[in-house]
């Protein structure tokens, strides 16, 4: 028996409620993209595979271990991809699907077609070991279009990155799209002042960051596959703690000696949290 809010819960309704489960996808392509697609807008899909613009479907070759960083927007990604791509495991780790990211690769390299192009990434970015890319919805229907999933799907281990503070997030991600600046390796970008504090922008970010996390969870939850939660706090506190626990997490060696120092520096500023405090005062149900 399963106890449950306090109460016994009998396998019974359990089983019930496991009928009206989407089914996993199994090694079917189609399948997986259907259970995709069902999370996100309904044109996702197909405008995705309009701007690949493959003939027909590849078939990637990847390392045995393959790890996949899912976040919502300014839940510090590069740092923790940067902090992995110290090891002897990971070159880069980024959007290495992204189809915008693909057509530069293609360009500067010279490389045949989108398909190329995509194993030259996983070739480039990972190792003979082990392969990582980090983003969301978009990134895991690339890679399915691409020939990566559901094939090696036995064999990807997936991250979820969070941030404790989901506020302090949600005005970072509202900086970011009204300066125009993700990293501080961008240049500067519009100048904010107070005046420029919109609360609706702010709660209007902070309910996607949370659908996404929602959206993850049910989407690992229908394909069976474990995940492990990460929080952005943890990470800037004990750097190399999280690159050991993520290499042993994945059948990776800890590495001895971990280096911490990236080309990042935070963004977040006196304006950004004199904003984090204004949004907590005028809504204090968000936490």
């Amino acid at each position: 028996m399963e106890r449950a809010c306090g109460y016994e819960r009998p396998h019974v309704m359990k089983n019930l409620l496991a009928r009206f489960r989407k089914p996993r996808p199994g090694r079917d392509p189609q399948a997986l993209l259907d259970l995709l697609g069902s999370h996100v807008a309904k044109r996702r899909v197909p405008n995705i595979a309009g701007e690949l613009a493959l003939p027909g479907r590849p078939r990637l070759a990847a390392p045995p271990v393959i790890l996949v960083i899912l976040f919502a927007s300014r839940a510090g990604s590069s740092y923790a991809g940067r902090l992995l791509a110290n090891t002897p495991y990971f070159n880069e780790v980024t959007e290495s699907f992204r189809p915008g990211h693909l057509d530069i690769y293609r360009e500067r390299h010279g490389l045949a077609d989108t398909a190329a192009t995509a194993q030259w990434a996983i070739d480039h970015h990972g190792t003979p070991q082990a392969f990582a890319l980090k983003g969301g919805f978009s990134q895991l229907i690339a890679g399915t279009l691409l020939g990566l999933w559901p094939e090696a799907l036995e064999r990807t281990h997936f991250l979820l990155l969070d941030r404790r503070d989901r506020i302090a997030q949600a005005v970072s991600l509202f900086k970011a799209q009204e300066s125009g600046r993700f990293h501080s390796v961008q240049p500067e970008g519009a100048r904010m002042i107070e005046a420029d504090y919109d609360a609706d922008k702010i709660a209007f970010h902070l309910e996607h960051i949370a659908r996404n996390h929602r959206r993850f969870a049910a989407l690992l939850d229908e394909l069976g596959r474990p995940r492990r939660t990460v929080i952005y706090e943890d990470i800037c506190a004990d750097p190399a703690g999280f690159v050991r626990e993520t290499c042993d997490w994945i059948g990776l060696a800890p590495p001895e000696t971990v280096a911490t120092e990236t080309d990042l520096a935070p963004l977040r500023d006196e304006l950004s949290e004199a904003w984090i405090a204004r949004f907590r005062r005028e809504h204090p149900e968000a936490g």
